[in-house]
């Protein structure tokens, strides 16, 4: 399942690159070249297969290269493979737990299998990669080795399989993690709150928390925003957008920043506080800003600043891994 599913992954890329258009979508196809371009960009080695594919998309052993990074990454991680399969399944025509051809054909400049439609490519370089491509995807339809057709149910943090659905405002309030929640003495800025968004539109719910801790001045704060939205494309579209503008309450700018994954997309970023004139002495120190993705739920949080006395890389993971569960887990329950 990994194999193939990794090979539509850089197929979908290479023809992107060499300016082939697929039938699995444009939102869907862009949504697959940008997870593939982020996990590989995220290793060197990883950067260095991108690099090759991006300079030369025909060349097979570029490609094999960037599936053999692609695969181990997607080994070692549920949530990749979860919305690999969820991109790749988005656009498809499809009944629940099935796939359905419902034939083929070649017609002008359209190749049609079933309810896949590809564009030929004018190059001949292009028309090699495209039916490299085209081999893994009949093969996939035949053999079911990724299941391209199925329901938007997207695996949770611990790669189980979970029915994504719409939340209410009531259980978008009930998943944000109280005061009870958290370790250590946290005092409540805001407490968990959540109020409707409207007809077709997200509900949003957040809270704050601070604790004073340590020799110096301090003032570690916990910041959780959330999104329900009414279906997953609705929190495809919320999550890319927060990942765009990359703001924090610092107002500073974010780099990226190692760490676990969450949901069915997820990143981390940076920023810092800089000891100078008109800053806030208690904020000195850096931030993180976690974002992520589980299912119909959009999640961001503010952790720091973090320092020797108090905060740790470990207590922000553990936080957002909470969170997560608990967006997973009242998806699953309804």
């Amino acid at each position: 399942m990994e194999t193939d599913l990794v090979a539509v992954a850089v197929g979908v890329l290479a023809a992107a690159l060499t300016g082939t258009a697929t039938g699995v979508g444009q939102e869907a196809a862009a949504a697959v070249v940008r997870t593939v371009r982020e996990r590989l960009g995220a290793t060197p080695r990883g950067q260095a297969a991108l690099d090759g594919l991006s300079a030369a998309p025909d060349d097979a052993e570029a490609r094999r290269e960037a599936e053999s990074v692609l695969r181990e990454e997607a080994r070692q991680d549920p949530a990749l493979r979860s919305a690999l399969t969820a991109h790749l399944s988005a656009s498809s025509s499809h009944t629940s737990g099935s796939v359905v051809i419902s034939g083929s054909r070649l017609r002008g400049s359209q190749i049609s299998l079933g309810p896949v439609t590809i564009n030929k490519p004018s190059s001949t370089g292009g028309l090699l990669g495209l039916v490299a491509a085209l081999v893994v995807v009949i093969a996939l339809l035949i053999y079911g080795g990724v299941q391209l057709a199925v329901d938007d149910s997207p695996g949770g943090d611990d790669g189980k399989s979970v029915q994504a659905r719409a939340l209410s405002v009531a259980e978008t309030e009930q998943m944000i993690p109280a005061l009870t929640d958290l370790e250590g003495t946290w005092g409540t800025l805001m407490p968990p709150s959540a109020q409707g968004g409207g007809a077709g539109r997200c509900h949003r719910g957040g809270a704050d928390y601070k604790t004073a801790e340590g020799s110096s001045p301090h003032d570690l704060k916990l910041r959780f925003r959330v999104n329900s939205c009414p279906n997953i494309t609705r929190a495809t579209e919320g999550y890319e957008e927060i990942v765009k503008l990359r703001q924090n309450p610092g107002g500073r700018k974010e780099h990226p920043f190692s760490a676990q994954r969450f949901g069915d997309e997820s990143t981390t970023t940076r920023y810092r506080v800089e000891d100078e004139t008109m800053a806030d002495p208690s904020q000195v120190g850096e931030h993180l800003m976690s974002r992520a993705r589980v299912g119909t739920v959009v999640i961001e949080m503010h952790y720091g600043p973090i320092r020797d006395e108090a905060g740790s890389e470990r207590q922000a993971a553990e936080l957002m891994r909470i969170m997560s569960e608990r967006a997973r887990k009242m998806q699953a329950d309804g």
